[in-house]
């Protein structure tokens, strides 16, 4: 075989690899499995939380363990925020199952959950810390900022931005590619962006900007970019900037975590099979490596419910928490406003920057900011609303987290509306947050 044939028999071999690998499912950390729910089914499951919230003779912590048990939860912790403070806390069931059901453990407040896509959100926290300290603005060229090409093959000409990265607009695929960066064999993601393996990057005919299409691999390069711009790992950068200052034991790595945190293993449910032990996973990065830590911040983040309530609230009252501030109040209130049709987003992403805006699915009558997680069996939700500067956290280990209306998980709206309704309805704020000086 002469010199050109092995060539183009090496270029055929490299394409179908690549080919193969972009076409694998992307699991670990990407969302489990979503049915939408019916019409009829919709109707049923509020009238059942409606018939549990009307029961005048259960109180909150009552009605929220009934909700719980008819979505066959395994372990969950609430924590409700007003006025910049936590106002409730609830906990439920087992973070983790004995050999026999009397030596299972219960969950407690300061249990640290694995809370999915949350993490993205917290991870955007970190970004836009990096676009104060004037590191990045967030029209940037990820290009310029990662210092390697990033583009879309079918667009080499058009950049892609930070911006775009935060409101799912960058057109990234969740490929084969990655799940083998979630399974320990990442490949440098430069590479990524180059050759035969960027045409499964990108997602076919998506001009950047311009569409929508939600990549836990774009949450997962957030983390690389962090660690690009800081010269310091994921967990180290927002343990300085965001955990220590607000108080909060939290990490994207299990092994750096103190050793006596109670974390929670999670559990498809109702079947009760463990899926997953935070505690064992394997990851220990204690140095920078932005071209292979894209695994991390698309859903890897351990924190306690009380301590992911501090972060709501500082989200809520406009980049602060006490007399503490994380971010500048004009940056808090950008990372919540929809992109639609800024800067370098040309279409209605209706997404802030790493934020759900959810209206009325979540909380009837409500506008509500934040993010949700499914993974490994385990539904989230973190969610405030700062018209009158209240919020509730929701942490699961497992639960009957199937059926979503558009994007809701329906256990997280259940137990929004319940804590809504007992706790919050008709509690009017005293400051504006927005006014506190920055």
């Amino acid at each position: 075989m002469d010199f050109e044939h092995r060539q183009a028999g090496r270029a055929f071999c490299g394409l179908l690899l690549s080919l193969v690998l972009a076409l694998l499912p992307a699991k670990g950390t990407a969302e489990d499995p979503a049915e939408e729910v019916s019409r009829w089914e919709l109707e049923q499951a509020d009238a059942a939380t409606g018939a549990i919230a009307a029961d005048e003779t259960l109180n909150a912590r009552a009605k929220l363990d009934r909700v719980f048990k008819s979505y066959a939860t395994m372990g969950a912790c609430v924590a409700v925020i007003h006025e910049g403070e936590i106002v409730f806390t609830h906990t439920y069931g087992t973070r983790m199952r004995g050999r026999g059901k009397e030596s299972d453990e219960p969950v407690t407040e300061d249990t640290l959950f694995q809370v999915g896509s949350i993490s993205k959100m917290v991870a955007g926290i970190g970004l836009l810390c990096l676009v104060e300290d004037g590191m990045a603005e967030l029209d940037s060229d990820l290009s310029d900022l990662f210092g390697f090409p990033v583009r879309n093959p079918a667009y080499p000409d058009r950049p892609i931005t930070l911006r775009q990265l935060m409101s799912h607009t960058a057109g990234l695929r969740d490929s084969g590619h990655y799940q083998m960066a979630l399974d320990g064999n990442a490949r440098p993601l430069s590479s990524l962006f180059r050759g035969n393996a960027a045409r499964f990057t990108f997602l076919d005919h998506f001009r950047s900007g311009a569409n929508v299409q939600y990549s836990n691999f774009g949450g997962g390069v957030a983390g690389s970019l962090i660690e690009a711009l800081s010269g310091q790992t994921v967990d180290q950068y927002l343990t300085r900037r965001v955990f220590l200052p607000l108080g909060i034991t939290a990490g994207y790595q299990a092994s750096l975590l103190p050793r006596d945190m109670k974390l929670a293993n999670m559990y498809a449910m109702p079947s009760r099979r463990l899926m997953k032990e935070p505690g064992r996973d394997p990851a220990h990065i204690i140095s920078p490596a932005p071209e292979y830590d894209y695994f991390l911040t698309a859903g890897k983040l351990l924190i306690s419910s009380p301590d992911l309530a501090k972060i709501l609230i500082m989200l809520c009252d406009g980049g602060v928490y006490g007399n503490t501030r994380i971010l500048k109040a004009s940056t808090a209130w950008e990372m919540r406003r929809p992109q639609n049709f800024i800067g370098s987003v040309v279409c209605a992403s209706n997404r802030g920057l790493f934020m759900n805006v959810i209206v009325d699915n979540q909380v009837e009558g409500r506008v509500m900011y934040g993010h949700g997680g499914k993974a490994y069996g385990m539904l989230c939700a973190a969610y405030f609303d700062p018209a009158d500067r209240t919020g509730v956290v929701m942490l699961t280990n497992g639960c009957n987290n199937r059926k979503v209306y558009n994007g809701v998980g329906m256990l997280g709206r259940a137990v929004m509306r319940i804590c809504y309704g007992e706790l919050l309805d008709g509690k009017a704020s005293l400051r504006d947050p927005w006014l506190v000086e920055e």
